[in-house]
This record gives structure tokens, C-alpha cells and sequence, in this order.
């Protein structure tokens, strides 16, 4: 009897992955108004029925699920290489973005940057949430690394905005060139701070 209540439950849980996962990927590629609830239950093989079981806030449910577990991974990410070292760290977090981009042949950018310009409020507030946690997580690993406390926010902030830029950048020229190109000038402004 446990196997089959255990079954069903695992079945939901992973097709509600399976949306809020479908949705970051659309989400990034489309921005939040392009996503249709239609669309994404045909995407995900799953009924559109089992989208207001699963979300019964609607769209604006799974989209906001969606950037706060696209937000909550890289958070992650900072996290574990924070211990190696801030170079590893912007490694790391454009690492994540060089995927993003390679996989959909430039076609997706951040599903976070697309909430921060979505025309409903509570996806941009979503998205200020993300982007204090990426910013407390970066802070955190810049004065790990030695940079000046009072400096460390506004660099975490900074390494946040160029990589943004530099992977709306990378969309448009179709080459994560610019994501390099700013990685490396972000790791010799964190060494100029980290040197004073």
C-alpha cells in the first residue's frame, strides 16, 4: 500500500517539475507575457487540467515558482564555489549563463531579468527578491575573498549588472564573447578591490 500511495505522489511531484522547469526555459526565451499556460501544458506532455491543480494561482503561480527556482539554483551555485574562491565564483555564475545560452542556440537569456521587466508587479517583485539573493550571496564571497566590507556590495551588485548585460549581449551577437569578455574584466576589478 505504501508503494501505491508513494507512486502517484511521486508522478505529481515530478510533473509539477516538469512545468515550473518548462516554464523557467520559456520564460527565458519568450519573457514572462509570452508564456501561455496552453502552450507550456502541451510542452510538458501533462493536461492543461493538471496546470490549475498543480498552480491553482494560474500563470502567475508557476512563473513565479519558476524564477525563484531559477533563482534558488544559482544562489546554490554561488554558495558551494564561494569556499574556492571569488574567481571561481564569477567562473561559476557565468558558467551557468554560457549553458543557458550554448543550449538554446542564444535564444534564452535569464528568466529573472525577464520578471524584473514583466508588466504584472508581483513578478518584478519576484525578481528583487532573486537578484538581493544573488547579491547577498556574492557580497558574501567577495569579503570572503578579502574585499573591503563597504566595497563588497557595491562590487556584488556590479558583477550582477554586467552579467545580465553581458548575457543580453551574447543573445544578440550569438557568441558568449561578451559574457567572457565581461568575466575577465569583472575578475581584475574584484583583484584591484581585493589589492587595496
Amino acid at each position: 500500500m505504501t508503494t501505491d500511495t508513494n507512486a502517484p505522489t511521486g508522478r505529481r511531484t515530478d510533473t509539477r517539475r516538469r512545468m515550473v522547469v518548462g516554464a523557467a526555459k520559456v520564460i527565458a526565451a519568450g519573457g514572462v507575457d509570452a508564456m501561455s499556460l496552453r502552450e507550456l501544458a502541451i510542452q510538458a506532455g501533462v493536461p492543461l487540467g493538471s496546470t490549475y491543480h498543480h498552480f491553482p494561482g494560474g500563470k502567475a503561480q508557476l512563473v513565479d515558482e519558476a524564477v525563484r527556482l531559477v533563482g534558488a539554483q544559482v544562489t546554490q551555485l554561488i554558495e558551494d564555489a564561494r569556499t574556492q574562491g571569488t574567481d571561481t565564483v564569477l567562473q561559476v555564475f557565468a558558467d551557468r549563463w554560457r549553458r543557458v545560452l550554448e543550449a538554446s542556440e542564444y535564444a534564452a537569456g535569464c528568466p529573472v531579468a525577464a520578471a524584473a521587466v514583466a508588466t504584472d508587479p508581483r513578478h518584478q517583485e519576484v525578481a528583487r527578491e532573486v537578484f538581493a539573493d544573488w547579491h547577498r550571496a556574492l557580497t558574501r564571497a567577495l569579503r570572503d575573498s578579502g574585499v573591503p566590507a563597504k566595497r563588497a556590495g557595491r562590487l556584488a551588485r556590479t558583477v550582477v549588472a554586467a552579467t545580465e548585460g553581458a548575457v543580453a549581449l551574447a543573445r544578440a551577437s550569438r557568441t558568449s564573447d561578451p559574457l567572457d569578455e565581461v568575466v575577465a574584466e569583472l575578475s581584475e576589478l574584484v583583484e584591484s578591490a581585493r589589492a587595496r
